[in-house]
């Protein structure tokens, strides 16, 4: 067999056992802080601790080996299929995007034995405050002051089966269910179904649907709720920046409404008070740390959060993930409109100076562009021309480089050169698209830029950044 034909079958088999090991489908139950706690057969503090079980059912495998992994402190107690027990193995691991560092990887080396695709892992323990330390610290799990755990890569409070560093991929989580002592609260992500007390335990099921796993995070307190027009605001005690949030969440979906695309947008959005560094954001959930929240009146980042979350069905075109456009409109669009919308509302939000904001953003481009690193001094992406993003390569590229900085300067370019009156009624027009392509979208922009269509290609088509294109 020559080398050709070696590298493709190796490539195949590779891409074959890579496939053969993902997850469709989630159906997840957990308590903490149950009143009967055990663990290892003697009685234990239910402080800080959980017990749960995940079904779990596969797309197809075909493997030697099936691989997951859990949160460090975190034990299997079983793994059953069909009403047959699977046998497993597990080890702890460093596991550096963990906040603990740690990590329990457990391995069935059968997995032929598993029946109809599917399993239910059994597993408890504990999930206290990080040893290590990191911006993620207040992850853990405890009776007082509540539950916080993010998604994968922070805090893996259910199986997940795929290595660390690798991208993740969307699931079906059929139902999320919740259990707690009354007077708790919790949030996951996605629809609620129920919320109930019974016997002293509250219980909430969540359906968050088709969503990538690192975006189902727990949070769980003895909050106060209030809401208005499907917005939830769960806090403390502080009930007056509550009001403070919804309102300003409430005008801007308002303003999205006149300004883009005129969709009834009635998903519920839940803003939760978090403690320090929490400041977070998944699916329909958006975390503020305590501090953050009750200063939100001057809170930059707080009032960014909520507006790009917000945003993204307003600003929707459709698109397939083979259009050369995708990348710009599922995260491009987003990352620039929503700051388009709060300079709008200016009067409200004294902390916002929007070309001082581009401005900066125009300076982090260039020493991008310059040194290939971020301000961490991390590698970037390799630099590419817009519409050469692929679909699949938007979560390389949304919070580093590209998306989040030339698409922004090129959607703020047109603004300065069209005027704000023609940008207005230019954006009435091109989200009242129903699909993109090259012509199309640059016959929109000559119509108010004739002379727009060399810049347009230097934008889109090219890594160029010339002068002429720079902030004035």
């Amino acid at each position: 067999m020559n080398k050709f034909l070696i590298s493709l079958v190796l490539f195949t088999s590779l891409f074959r056992i890579t496939q053969a090991q993902k997850v469709s489908d989630y159906t997840i139950d957990v308590q903490f802080f149950p009143q009967d706690a055990q663990m290892w057969g003697y009685s234990v503090s239910d402080q800080s601790f959980m017990r749960g079980n995940a079904k779990i059912e596969f797309s197809e495998f075909d493997t030697d080996t099936l691989t997951f992994f859990l949160h460090g402190e975190l034990k299997i107690d079983s793994i059953i299929s069909d009403n047959n027990a699977i046998k497993f193995s597990s080890t702890k691991i460093f596991y550096g995007i963990d906040y603990s560092n740690i990590g329990l990887k457990t391995i069935i080396d059968f997995p032929d034995t598993i029946k109809k695709n599917a399993l239910t892992i059994y597993y408890s323990g504990f999930m206290n405050p990080s040893r290590a330390r990191s911006l993620s610290d207040y992850m853990h799990i405890d009776k007082k002051e509540g539950v916080f755990l993010r998604g994968y890569y922070y805090s893996i409070w259910f199986p997940v089966f795929q290595n660390p560093g690798e991208d993740d991929y969307e699931v079906n989580f059929k139902q999320v269910k919740v259990k707690l002592p009354k007077s708790f609260n919790a949030v996951i992500a996605g629809e609620l179904l129920s919320e109930t007390v019974e016997d002293d335990i509250y219980s909430a099921i969540w359906k968050p649907g088709i969503i990538k796993t690192s975006n189902i995070q727990c949070t769980a307190k003895r909050y106060e709720i209030i809401s208005r027009d499907n917005i939830f605001v769960y806090f403390s005690d502080d009930r007056q920046s509550g009001e403070k949030i919804i309102s300003f969440t409430q005008k801007l979906k308002k303003l999205y409404y006149s300004t883009f695309r005129n969709v009834q947008n009635d998903s519920p959005l839940y803003i939760l008070e978090m403690p320090e560094y929490g400041n977070i954001s998944s699916h329909n959930v958006i975390g503020i740390s305590s501090d953050l929240y009750k200063g939100f009146d001057t809170d930059l980042f707080s009032q960014l959060t909520i507006a790009h979350e917000l945003v993204h069905p307003y600003v929707s075109i459709p698109v397939t993930k083979e259009n050369s456009f995708s990348a710009l409109l599922v995260e491009g669009f987003p990352s620039y409109f929503h700051l388009y919308s709060l300079n709008k509302i200016s009067n409200d939000v004294k902390t916002f100076n929007f070309k001082e904001y581009m401005k900066n953003v125009e300076n982090s481009y260039i020493t991008k562009k310059r040194t290939g690193k971020d301000r961490r001094g991390n590698n970037l992406p390799s630099e590419k021309p817009i519409l050469k993003i692929t679909f699949d390569e938007i979560g390389q590229y949304k919070d580093s480089f590209i998306l989040p900085d030339r698409v922004r300067l090129f959607l703020y370019h047109l603004l300065c050169e069209m005027g704000e009156e023609n940008y207005d009624q230019f954006l009435k027009e091109l989200f009242l698209f129903d699909t993109m392509n090259y012509d199309k979208f640059k016959s929109l922009i000559v119509k108010y830029l004739p002379h727009y269509g060399n810049d347009l290609n230097v934008w889109l088509n090219t890594n160029e950044y010339p002068e002429s294109l720079h902030i004035k």
